[in-house]
């Protein structure tokens, strides 16, 4: 029979990828640690791990056992929880960095909040949703994907037995920041009467070729977004899967990310104060349309898909189902 404190020093191996760094996170010694791993593969008649000049990596086998290893870990870990807490439900969220997200689920949290749900929210870039939801780290994962690379996207979710439900569609949006010369501080109504001239005037003398910009920016393209540095919640956030630029396509290379960050307040305080930029689905931002309306991007395929992931051939959970209803309101 497997012990559950075999699978945890497993996991915690696999993950650091060398048995003294885990037995310093385990606080036991590394010969406990192998000791272990030699018993868990002995009693699973299978090896776990190619041992490597400079530590340890899972082979094949190993990495289908890790993703078992995570499930039963984590359950057994709920259910203790659940013993101790009293809890009703439990569910287990990774979303990319969103502050409409964080506003919706304050709204969920405070209408249900007699009903003693518990929750474990973990932000990160679209390939880590992916995998703690495969792992079963996580129930569901919340994502944002760029049309362009949705048909690369649903090649992984299809490799790791997952699905991905659009939620909703939206136009991938550009960003100004508030020193930005894109920067679009009046109303639309205003603007119709009185062209700002002021960003044409800085857009001559920066040598930009812009003529939109002149007439009032409707659109940015790849060759102007050159010219600017970004901020943005992941370098991965939209599953860059190294897709070589192509005319007409959007890409992040030869882009400035300046700044990389898991923080929104960050986003937002260095968009009202710098002339950082960013990129992102226009029905997401609410908190930066506080700062300006954002330009739409002049790309063939500039749609940005939300929606969630989960296991194939999972069941319906009644939280997560909950829950999406609630989204779904939101969103329509």
């Amino acid at each position: 029979m497997l012990d559950l404190k075999q699978l945890i020093y497993f996991i915690t191996c696999a993950e650091t990828g060398s048995i003294s760094e885990a037995a310093k996170l385990l606080y036991t010694t590394q010969p406990s640690v192998s000791k272990a791993i030699k018993a868990l593969e002995n009693d699973m008649g299978m090896v776990l791990f190619d041992r490597m000049p400079r530590g340890i990596a899972l082979t094949a086998k190993g990495r289908e056992a890790y993703r078992y290893a995570c499930r039963i870990v984590n359950d057994s870990r709920i259910l203790e929880e659940m013993g101790h807490k009293n809890m009703a439900k439990y569910l287990r969220i990774s979303l990319n960095p969103s502050s409409w997200f964080t506003n919706q689920f304050v709204e969920f949290y405070k209408k249900n909040y007699e009903k003693d749900y518990h929750f474990e929210i973990y932000t990160a870039g679209v390939r880590t949703v992916m995998e703690r939801v495969r792992d079963y780290l996580s129930d569901v994962g919340f994502v944002y994907i760029m049309e362009q690379q949705k048909k690369e996207f649903q090649y992984e979710l299809v490799k790791n037995r997952l699905v991905f439900n659009v939620m909703q569609e939206s136009t991938a949006t550009f960003y100004p920041g508030k020193e930005n010369i894109l920067y679009k501080e009046m109303p639309p109504s205003e603007k119709a009467k009185k062209p700002d001239m002021k960003i044409a005037s800085e857009v001559e003398n920066n040598g930009t070729v812009n003529t939109l910009a002149q007439k009032d920016q409707q659109t940015v393209n790849m060759e102007q977004m050159k010219n600017f540095r970004f901020i943005q919640n992941f370098r991965d956030e939209f599953l860059e899967l190294g897709e070589k630029e192509k005319r007409g396509v959007f890409s992040w290379e030869n882009l400035d990310v300046s700044v990389i960050t898991n923080s929104d307040y960050i986003m937002e305080k260095m968009l009202k104060e710098t002339d950082l930029c960013n990129i992102s689905g226009n029905y997401l931002s609410d908190d930066k349309k506080a700062v300006n309306e954002g330009i739409p991007l002049e790309f063939k395929k500039n749609r940005v898909f939300f929606g969630y992931i989960r296991r194939k051939n999972d069941e319906p959970d009644e939280l997560v189902e909950e829950l999406l209803e609630f989204l779904n309101s939101k969103l329509n």
